[in-house]
């Protein structure tokens, strides 16, 4: 009878023990977010003697504001936006002689991108969190607009060269999938890598106008109008250009 009442308590003890060390492995870990917390990341590159931190970017190279929410403890919302504007001019004076060449050059277009997608994260450990995630992006590639207006001025006065050129913008459509970590070296602060495979459908380019107005020194101007048609569609896929290690705080 002892000995049944000793064999009793040593299963209610290694019982007890067992469901105390169920429950502290199921706990999360205070160094990782939780429901409710949202995020921002930034990417890890170069070498040693020249680190530098950046956004995320696309195929087209634009940075982009990426942040996450994690919804669950376990599912997480990421997020991206970028916007990238191109603007640049130009100004030349050339003589010659009593004649003087003026030329002022401008070019400007856009890229736009939208990303969403979801983040499954399983098997947590106290600093380590593993994850999958799937993703789709949409990116507006903005028109093109150019100006080269130039002007030739002498003692008998002044003619004008005014050129407009104009080039449809486009469209991408992106899917990624692929997975990750985030290793936690501090509350909510974390370092990770990720790696994922893209597929990408381009869409750039279609109709180009060429307007020129000449303008001479006596005598009406004249006007020459082009238009051509220059339109490439391609598919891209490979590994996501963002496969690198990055940085994560969550608030």
């Amino acid at each position: 009878m002892k000995n049944l009442i000793k064999v009793s308590l040593i299963v209610i003890c290694l019982f007890s023990s067992f469901i105390s060390f169920s429950q502290e492995e199921n706990e999360r870990s205070p160094l990782l977010p939780k429901a409710g917390d949202f995020g921002v990341s930034l990417l890890v590159d170069g070498l040693i003697d020249n680190v530098q931190l950046n956004s995320f970017s696309t195929t087209y190279g634009q940075n982009i504001l990426f942040g996450k929410y994690y919804y669950t403890d376990d599912l997480v919302v990421r997020f991206g936006f970028g916007l990238d504007v191109n603007s640049a001019s130009r100004t030349t004076a050339d003589s010659v002689g009593l004649t003087l060449v003026k030329t002022d050059s401008s070019v400007n277009n856009f890229v736009l991108n939208f990303s969403g997608g979801v983040e499954k994260h399983f098997n947590s450990t106290k600093r380590l969190d593993p994850y999958v995630f799937a993703q789709l992006d949409i990116t507006f590639v903005g028109k093109t607009n150019a100006e080269i207006n130039s002007s030739t001025e002498s003692a008998a006065g002044i003619s004008r060269t005014e050129r407009t050129i104009k080039q449809d913008g486009g469209i991408g459509f992106g899917i990624t999938g692929g997975g990750g970590f985030n290793y936690f070296l501090a509350e909510r602060f974390s370092v990770g890598a990720e790696v994922a495979f893209q597929i990408q459908y381009v869409s750039e380019g279609g109709t180009i106008s060429d307007n020129i107005v000449n303008t001479p020194i006596n005598g009406q101007a004249s006007t020459i109008v082009n238009s051509r048609e220059d339109q490439i569609n391609g598919t891209i896929i490979g590994v996501q250009p963002n496969a690198m290690i990055n940085l994560s705080y969550f608030f």
